[in-house]
């Protein structure tokens, strides 16, 4: 149960939109604390260097005054006080043999004696150490004038109070950065419970969706435009869903009809049969009807079969270049006796080149002749064309016969549909044979399109000039 509870944590959009939040604002809080942290101690240095200088040029001054000579040799302590002015200065007197004239150090403190800048050193010239007790200390060393002589001056401050006093911004700045941390991590996340709220309300909306209610579809309007193509593609599949449910419902009961029509012919017939004696002759007649009720319920199990393998992704096609009008032959050679039954004349013309799968084409090409064939006008002519045009190349299949309303030539490729009663299942037909043929042109990436015109139907098969072999769906 915790593992799962931590699952749902590390998977949380919120926690994870603010975990982010407040790192890029720390580290935002951070880099400005940083920053005005280096820019404080580097605006106090500039202050110390510009004292610092000021004391070295105020003792230089001093000593320039008339009598300062024998103020040093005769009173150095007056001297010391007028000097030092703060506890923190240290300034040493040194003569050019470098004897020390005066020493002002209270505390004792050891520092480095740089070399002399002459008489008017600049900020460059501010040598950094550090105390005794690790304090931050600046000192540099000029050049005066004392009596008629050169003397040189070395002046020195420490900063024992600098360390704690950064010390104390420093923590400030942590403190400012964690508080900044806690602050930024609230606002996210009422942030993101306010702006997430569109999402939270998709939830019911969704859980309303079911296979009775696919018909349901979210607001788009009220969604923000972020949201707005994922509702949309969301509704979008809602009706791919139902107008798939909608087929499959009615797939499964056109099916069951199907089904039911053959099974009990054979169940009455074979019911009739047993209630009396009968003779052998009888009994062969009985089975030779069952054999052909059984043999259309193949056909049908076998084109659903294939219609449910190309609607997957696993399809291989076997593609070859054929001659059009060579494949319009080999059919009309096959359907010929058919075709003298009825007093029809097949009649193939065109020339051109096809890219597709043998065995396919020959099936599509099959089952459209077939069907001009058993809907054909007696004594009439079925015309096989095939032609290149645009591109790609067109074979088509065309007969008179009884015409089919333009209402209906949308839904001719949906399975088991009849336009008519006269084109019912006496004939053998299962109804999935043009069915078929559109799965295969989907297959090969093609298209097929249906035309009348008063008495004429023609079916025309586009199949692309150079398909790319590979899957198909």
């Amino acid at each position: 149960m915790k593992a799962a509870s931590c699952h749902s944590l590390r998977q949380s959009l919120t926690l994870r939109v603010t975990a982010m939040f407040v790192l890029v604002v720390a580290l935002s809080a951070a880099g400005l604390g940083m920053y005005l942290y280096r820019a404080f101690v580097g605006e106090l240095e500039r202050r110390d260097d510009i004292q610092l200088l000021g004391k070295l040029r105020q003792v230089q001054m001093l000593l320039g005054r008339p009598g300062a000579a024998e103020l040093v040799s005769s009173q150095p302590d007056y001297f010391r006080d007028t000097m030092s002015g703060q506890e923190n200065s240290l300034v040493r007197l040194l003569a050019p043999g470098g004897a020390v004239l005066v020493d002002i150090n209270a505390s004792g403190e050891s520092y480095p004696v740089p070399a002399s800048a002459g008489w008017a050193p600049g900020p460059a010239s501010i040598a950094h150490w550090s105390s005794s007790r690790n304090a931050p200390g600046r000192v540099i060393a000029g050049s005066a004038r004392l009596g008629g002589g050169e003397v040189t001056v070395i002046v020195a401050r420490v900063y024992a109070e600098r360390s704690a006093m950064l010390a104390r911004y420093r923590g400030q700045i942590a403190g400012a950065v964690l508080v900044s941390a806690l602050l930024a991590a609230l606002l996210a996340a009422l942030i993101l419970r306010r702006g997430l709220r569109p999402l939270r309300t998709l939830a019911p909306q969704a859980a309303l969706v079911k296979p009775g209610t696919l018909a349901q579809r979210l607001d788009v309007d009220a969604a923000p435009s972020e949201l707005r193509p994922l509702i949309e593609a969301f509704n979008a599949m809602l009706a791919r869903l139902q107008e798939g449910y909608l087929r499959l419902s009615s797939f499964s009961a056109d099916l069951a009809h199907e089904f039911r029509t053959p099974i009990s012919n054979m169940l009455v017939q074979s019911q009739v049969m047993l209630a009396n004696a009968r003779t052998a002759t009888e009994y062969e007649q009985l089975i030779a009807s069952n054999i052909e009720e059984l043999e259309r319920l193949a056909r049908m199990i076998g084109s659903m079969l294939f219609l449910a393998r190309a609607a997957q992704d696993d399809v291989v096609l076997a593609r070859q270049q054929l001659s059009a009008l060579g494949e319009l032959k080999n059919a009309s050679d096959f359907f010929s006796g058919m075709a003298d039954e009825r007093g029809l004349r097949l009649d193939c013309v065109g020339d051109g080149q096809v890219v597709a799968d043998p065995n396919l084409l020959r099936r599509a090409l099959a089952n459209l002749v077939s069907n001009a064939v058993r809907h054909a006008d007696q004594g009439s002519t079925v015309t096989l064309r095939a032609i290149a045009r645009d591109g790609a190349t067109e074979i088509s299949v065309a007969n008179t016969g009884i015409p089919v309303g333009p209402q209906h030539l949308d839904r001719l490729f949906e399975r088991f549909f009849r336009a008519d009663a006269a084109r019912s299942n006496a004939d053998g037909s299962t109804g999935l044979g043009l069915s078929i043929v559109r799965a295969i042109m989907d297959l090969h990436g093609g298209a097929i399109n249906v035309r009348t015109n008063a008495d004429l139907i023609e079916f025309t098969l586009i199949f692309p000039a150079a398909a790319a072999p590979g899957c198909a769906g």
